[in-house]
């Protein structure tokens, strides 16, 4: 608060004008700021600022008592997480995408509810619905979104003594496990076979992700500097999105992929090809745009073998990695994979957890196996 006497040109005349600002003890922000101007002595400009000083502490209480309103707490979380602040867990682009969405459709009657009045109860009528009317993992990513949206309301100080309404909610419903879509060996191999026959121009991205594991826009981000032919290492640190443009790696750390003989020729054929440049794949417009899933589901068909997206030959990759006896831990850090649970689904689709296990079972009589085996050849 300031008293401050000052010139006005047009009323040729001194006056004094009372600026008193006050923030709340308890939410940092409450902060109320106001100026009175053209104040004629001292002793009214005294007079008004004990006044206002009053009026605003009164407007502070208020503004407490209210309490936070969901509809701005979100808002403030969305431009805290894009502007990549302290408190707000790191997120990419498209989650942001996909959370700022479940949260603006989902939640959209909480808007002008304050904090306190948003209890157990709607939160948990709220993902009972969505799971029942729509999926459990649009669920699970609602209440993802809003756990993220409280966790950072606390350790920013906007609400104290508030945890989310959604703690403790247990659904019955559980998400299917679905089979990975994944390539066999034999059509992985179909696939770049008729990709380099038919001189496809993305047959040596194709090539790459099945070999290196790496992430669309890992390599839509590779770069000759992170290649070490000396030592054999592809050192992957930069990721690619269409809004972010070249930045880190999704799990926002670097990692080292080891090179075979096999993808050494291959790479040293890339380089020759591609003269002067800098990035180690020519960047297509579709790519540019995100259209990569498409681009292969397309050509799929077109080879007459199974349609799958582009982050399929990820998993394509980990699979024959561990089919070939690679230890799980060791294909996680090549990929960067954090998740064990991603690992899981990978080694259970390889099936080297219970390969070997019915070697023994012998449970048909000799004669019927026998039998059976005389009859197959014989067909053959």
């Amino acid at each position: 608060m300031s008293i401050v006497k000052y010139y006005d040109i047009k009323a040729d005349r001194e006056f004094y004008k009372v600026r008193v600002v006050r923030t709340s003890p308890v939410k940092s922000n409450i902060r109320i700021d106001k100026t009175i101007p053209k104040i004629g002595t001292l002793v009214e400009a005294e007079k008004i600022e004990k006044n206002l000083m009053r009026e605003l502490e009164r407007q502070v209480f208020a503004k407490e008592a209210e309490g936070e309103r969901w509809g701005r707490l979100v808002d403030d979380w969305i431009e805290a997480v894009q502007s990549k602040n302290l408190f707000a867990k790191p997120l990419g682009w498209s989650a942001i995408r996909d959370y700022t969405g479940l949260l603006k459709k989902y939640t959209s009657d909480w808007n002008n509810l304050s904090i306190e009045d948003i209890d157990r109860s709607k939160a948990w009528v709220l993902l009972e619905r969505i799971d029942r009317e729509y999926s459990v993992f649009r669920r699970k990513h609602l209440r993802t979104a809003i756990d993220g949206v409280y966790t950072w309301a606390t350790l920013s100080g906007r609400i104290k003594g508030v945890s989310s309404p959604c703690e403790g909610y247990k659904s019955s419903r559980k998400a299917p496990d679905k089979i990975p879509e994944v390539l066999t060996l034999a059509e992985i191999r179909h696939l770049l076979k008729s990709a380099k026959e038919l001189n496809h121009p993305w047959y040596p991205i194709w090539a790459m992700a099945l070999m290196t594991g790496m992430r669309s826009g890992e390599l839509y981000a590779l770069e000759w500097d992170s290649i070490d032919f000396e030592n054999k290492t592809i050192y992957v640190h930069r990721n690619w999105t269409s809004k972010e443009g070249c930045g880190q790696t999704k799990g926002r750390y670097w990692r080292a992929v080891p090179i075979n003989d096999e993808m050494l020729a291959f790479l040293k054929e890339v380089k020759i090809s591609r003269a002067n440049e800098k990035s180690v794949f020519h960047r297509f417009n579709a790519w540019s745009k995100g259209s990569q899933a498409e681009v292969l589901r397309t050509f799929c068909v077109g080879i007459n073998m199974t349609s799958v997206k582009f982050h399929t030959l990820r998993a394509c990759f980990a699979t024959q990695l561990i089919k070939d006896g690679i230890a799980p831990a060791i294909v996680m850090k090549i990929a960067g994979w954090r998740d064990l649970k991603t690992m899981q689904r990978y080694i259970r689709l390889a099936g080297i957890e219970v390969r070997g296990a019915t070697n023994e079972l012998k449970l048909l009589p000799e004669t019927e196996v026998m039998g059976r085996v005389h009859e197959l050849f014989s067909k053959a």
